[in-house]
């Protein structure tokens, strides 16, 4: 655009067409306030448009058409404003998702409890679970959770160092998004509180198995958990369903369209955990 283009308010045609309205109206308003001030995205020679700050007033002692003014560049600065809001609203979202499970995690446990001192153990317990998973969405950036992590989180919070050669944890690379990270955080929480209590961690004899494999043929795919105890003897299963069956039989199952199986067998606890999983998030 040239000088004679830019005249009376040909110079618009170089500003965005979504911002012009308001260009214009602030050029008309600083006639009156003596001062013109704007954000607005401006054509660059490569025809790109590009965040500027544009800034004037009038020369003091100059003729009523002279102003001076400069023009920042503030595309980089947009962008960062922009995705401090995007981090903000998922903050919000987190939060908002977080107190839910936390008063679903409450009101389940306090069905479940014999007692006001059975119910502070284990809800403080489930707590802590959650603040485990927590953590580990933590440390990453794009809030996806890798199952090795989040199964040797409640591994280690459970098992004694001298126990380590009884417990084997293995599987492929797998990233779980935050719901069904928090979820099935909360399952191998309650399966390994068990263990400890009654299961293969109890026991000297017992040995935890934790497998897992990545099903990439369904669509979506599916990754399959595998939870093995041995060496318990269960002389009959318990006559009172827990808060840790209900979790995994029916929270798993409708909030993640989970396909799930507990079994208290003869020789120890078998569970099978079935999680469908985005294309695009189970490779990370």
């Amino acid at each position: 655009m040239n000088a004679g283009e830019s005249l009376g308010f040909g110079w618009l045609d170089a500003i965005h067409p979504d911002d012009r309205d308001a260009t214009r109206d602030a050029w008309r308003s600083s006639q009156e306030t003596g001062q013109y001030y704007i954000e607005h995205r401006v054509r660059r020679q490569d025809g790109a448009y590009v965040w500027h700050q544009t800034r004037a007033k009038p020369l003091e002692g100059g003729l009523s058409s002279d102003w001076v003014g400069t023009m920042t560049d503030i595309d980089h600065l947009r962008g960062l404003q922009n995705r401090q809001q995007v981090l903000m609203a998922e903050l919000q979202h987190r939060t908002r998702n977080l107190l839910s499970v936390v008063q679903s995690v409450a009101n389940q446990t306090l069905r479940s409890s014999r007692s006001i001192e059975a119910f502070g153990s284990q809800f403080g317990s489930r707590l802590r679970a959650l603040s485990r998973v927590q953590g580990l969405l933590a440390r990453v950036e794009d809030q996806r959770i890798d199952l090795h992590g989040l199964v040797m989180a409640e591994l280690t919070a459970h098992v004694d160092k001298d126990d380590t050669g009884r417990v084997i944890a293995a599987g492929p690379a797998v990233a779980l998004p935050p719901a069904a990270a928090q979820a099935l955080g909360l399952a191998l929480h309650e399966l390994a509180t068990n263990a400890v209590k009654y299961g293969a961690l109890a026991q000297s004899g017992g040995r935890l198995e934790v497998k897992w494999q990545l099903k990439e043929e369904r669509l979506p795919p599916e990754v399959i958990l595998e939870w093995r105890e041995s060496g318990v003897p269960i002389n009959y299963p318990p006559t009172r369903r827990g808060y840790g069956s209900e979790l995994i039989e029916r929270a798993l199952p409708y909030q993640l369209n989970a396909k799930t199986r507990l079994e208290f067998g003869p020789d120890g606890v078998r569970c099978d955990i079935l999680v469908p999983v985005p294309a695009d998030v189970a490779h990370g």
